[in-house]
């Protein structure tokens, strides 16, 4: 039985994608900051675990990989983080500001990665998949504000597209995943969407490891 790993789980997508899995079978952990909707595990029984992982706790990370110990794990969808609500001009960010999104979406993936890479290595997809937003592309963006957020998916960007490098020899795949595309999909409902998303991860191959894409597949500029 296949195994996928997803945090942010105790939030409205990637609760959605752990029922996906779930419903195809698949052992699903669940990890969130908070409590995971008890409705996940009361539909799927065993297929679901719960877990606790709080990207803002370097502790949090180090206890998840320790009780996961070498056990694998196919698929890792990486959706824990501090969304966009930074609307700060340049001059009113500090760094007490700044500190927390760029720990929390930009070296906290990296460091759960880091502690779940033989997990990957052990699993048959060894896929590594984290959320990231159009407001990272230069190429395809021209909104304001947002400056701190912007620069803490741009450089998760970077660090994905360096893992696929690092971690290509042993046959890891690393996605980027536009969370605006999922959140601002028209004429799709959440379930069609979540459907859309997971054939994508389920379908990628080498060549699609380390760019960025929408839910579902289309290439998003750097």
């Amino acid at each position: 039985m296949p195994t996928v790993l997803i945090t942010g789980a105790d939030r409205a997508f990637p609760l959605a994608l752990a029922s996906r899995y779930a419903t195809l079978g698949w052992q699903v952990i669940a990890a969130g900051s908070t409590v995971i909707d008890a409705r996940l595990k009361e539909r799927f029984g065993d297929l679901v675990e719960s877990v606790h992982y709080d990207p803002l706790d370097e502790s949090s990370a180090e206890k998840l990989a320790e009780w996961l110990g070498e056990r694998a794990i196919d698929v890792i969808f990486l959706d824990e983080g501090i969304p966009d609500t930074d609307d700060r001009p340049p001059e009113a960010i500090g760094a007490e500001h700044w500190r927390p999104i760029m720990l929390a979406n930009t070296y906290a993936p990296l460091r759960l990665a880091s502690l779940l890479e033989t997990n990957l290595k052990n699993g048959e997809h060894k896929i590594l998949a984290a959320v990231s937003s159009h407001a990272a592309s230069i190429g395809d963006h021209d909104g304001s504000r947002g400056f701190a957020y912007r620069a803490s998916k741009a450089a998760l960007n970077q660090m994905w597209r360096n893992l696929s490098v690092e971690w290509r020899p042993w046959g890891c795949i690393c996605l980027l995943l536009s969370s605006d595309g999922i959140e601002n999909a028209e004429n799709h409902g959440p379930d069609e969407i979540v459907a859309r998303l997971q054939s994508f991860v389920g379908s990628v191959s080498s060549e699609q490891s380390g760019l960025h894409w929408t839910y579902d597949g289309q290439p998003i500029p750097w």
